[in-house]
């Protein structure tokens, strides 16, 4: 299928963000005291640089009546420490059809959710001169096409580039369009701060994450000494791209946007770039061409601004703005030329926006998290207490249900805990403004949030129905225990009726005076063997009993 009324010539990016986001949840969080000598001048909370306060009504009014000490001033919106940590130098070689470069200083941010939840954000911002402000950033030696764009952006999530690798003699779909160098970074391979850089030779960027989260991550220090089955749930990261592209955005061709007015190119861009964006947004380079540009709305969808010289795309792995507002010009009440040059301190043209994003992705990597704990709780429960080659001579599981009990409490309290942090990251109630209410609903649409908390209902209802049936199936085997006991006591006690009497057997006397003694005596040896069958009976069901409490007393310490 032909793409029709398309730009034969791409897009042209001289300055632009990149925003890297790395979110884990973890019950190991720590975070380090800024002030400590050994870690303060890797960390320090950052009070500035941030929109929150501007975008939510989250905070209590001063008294009339408070006197003296100032009144505490409560808050109702979702929970956000935020911080500046030392960042690193990149070095990024592009090959492929078109080579490029791209150098500089990568500058990290932490933003804490709850004290469980954090995203690291690995800022990659690009300007004409490698500064703003005399901020060190980063620069490129040629303005980028949307293939060498996408080379970058896609240094964590991979691109989809099929490449035939001759070493490992098949095909490979993240073909190598880059190599990436990392230097001046300050933290070794245990997450360690050191005041000199650490050797960095063959490092990855995947290397860098890890070397980052588990400077907050303190978890699997904790469990190191554990044994396996006592290690604490471990949840992987989720990544996300922040794609912004600043006023400067150009055109290859005979097509000036410097000529045109700011929404006559958002309008080009979004009608006649709609395969290229779609190559952006699904990381496919060199080959974006081939996309359908009738597949537009259901890879990028719809433009989430409001504004008509603004487009903001998103899906499930980026968003994209592209902003043109900086070029209004003096007609325009606020100028915007002055306040896009405080770049150096919020990196992006929309930093509301990014508030946005990164609370929506805080909300969706919490509820998978909770998610996969939720299975991981269950798998325990059966796992840890069950034995296929059940000694009790039945078929299936020897479960102890008090295990079982305990993880359905404990999803109880996962549940509850979820809600608490869901609706406070539910922060659409304390925006001011309804332009960034329409942006929060429409990313979350985009996000597929709703998918992800309808999937999380429908398993929690299926694990605590499957973990009730296998309580009850413990009680039924406990039932069955009691009855072989119930039994034995009632053989028991109808041979003492059988019995009584003064050394003799007045039951068997008669009925050898009546039928004769061999039916007396064959009789007896019956009521022998059925004896020995109860007793035998009696004394497997003790001996399953006492393992079942040895294997739960075990089970709790």
């Amino acid at each position: 299928m032909k793409n029709y009324n398309q730009c034969e010539c791409g897009l042209v990016y001289n300055e632009f963000s990149i925003i890297l986001i790395q979110t884990f949840t973890s019950p190991g969080i720590e975070i380090p005291d800024s002030e400590k000598p050994e870690v303060k001048s890797f960390i320090k909370k950052d009070n500035e640089g941030n929109f929150d306060n501007q975008l939510f009504t989250n905070t209590c009014p001063r008294h009339p009546w408070d006197e003296g000490t100032p009144h505490d001033r409560m808050r109702t919106g979702p929970k956000i420490e935020r911080y500046r940590l030392k960042g690193f130098d990149i070095c990024i070689d592009i090959g492929g059809l078109t080579p490029a470069r791209l150098w500089g200083h990568v500058h990290v941010r932490a933003t804490v959710f709850f004290n469980k939840t954090v995203e690291i954000s690995y800022r990659i911002i690009v300007t004409k001169t490698g500064r703003i402000n005399g901020s060190k950033f980063c620069q490129t030696d040629v303005p980028f096409n949307t293939d060498q764009l996408i080379a970058v952006a896609g240094i964590v999530q991979h691109v989809e580039h099929w490449v035939y690798n001759k070493k490992l003699k098949g095909q490979e779909i993240d073909g190598s369009l880059k190599i990436v160098t990392i230097s001046d970074l300050h933290l070794d391979e245990r997450s360690n701060f050191h005041p000199t850089t650490v050797r960095t030779k063959g490092i990855t960027f995947e290397e860098v994450q890890r070397r980052y989260r588990y400077f907050f991550d303190r978890q699997p220090c904790k469990d190191h000494d554990k044994p396996k089955e006592e290690k604490e749930f471990e949840y992987g990261d989720h990544n996300y791209i922040f794609l912004d592209i600043w006023e400067s955005i150009g055109h290859s061709g005979r097509i000036r946007f410097d000529k045109m007015r700011e929404d006559q190119v958002i309008e080009h861009i979004e009608q006649c770039h709609k395969a290229e964006l779609v190559g952006l947004m699904t990381l496919y380079p060199e080959e974006w061409p081939y996309r359908m540009d009738s597949s537009f709305e259901d890879v990028c969808g719809k433009n989430i601004a409001i504004d008509t010289d603004d487009l903001v795309l998103a899906n499930e792995t980026m968003s994209l703005v592209v902003g043109t507002y900086g070029n209004r010009g003096k007609e325009a009440p606020t100028d915007w030329k002055k306040h896009l040059a405080r770049r150096d301190r919020y990196h992006v043209s929309w930093p509301e926006y990014l508030v946005l994003v990164e609370i929506l992705l805080a909300k969706k990597h919490t509820i998978n998290y909770v998610l996969n704990k939720y299975i991981f709780n269950s798998r325990q429960a059966i796992r840890e207490n069950s034995r296929t080659d059940s000694k009790d001579g039945q078929q299936g599981f020897t479960i102890i249900n008090d295990k079982i009990l305990d993880m359905i409490e404990q999803n109880a309290r996962l549940s509850i805990s979820l809600s608490d942090i869901i609706l406070q990251l539910d922060s659409v109630r304390y925006l001011r403004y309804m332009s960034h209410k329409h942006m929060y609903h429409e990313t979350s649409r985009r996000l597929r949030i709703e998918d992800d908390e309808r999937q999380l209902k429908e398993i929690t209802e299926r694990v605590d129905k499957s973990l009730t049936n296998a309580n009850n199936i413990a009680d039924l085997k406990e039932a069955n225990s009691t009855k072989n006991i119930l039994l034995f006591i009632s053989i028991a006690s109808l041979f003492g009726v059988l019995l009584e009497g003064n050394g003799e057997a007045p039951v068997f006397s008669m009925i050898s005076k009546e039928f004769g003694v061999f039916t007396a005596v064959l009789l007896v040896i019956i009521t022998s063997i059925g004896i020995y069958f109860s007793m035998k009976v009696l004394i497997r069901v003790i001996i399953h009993y006492l393992r079942k409490k040895r294997i739960s007393k075990k089970s709790r310490n």
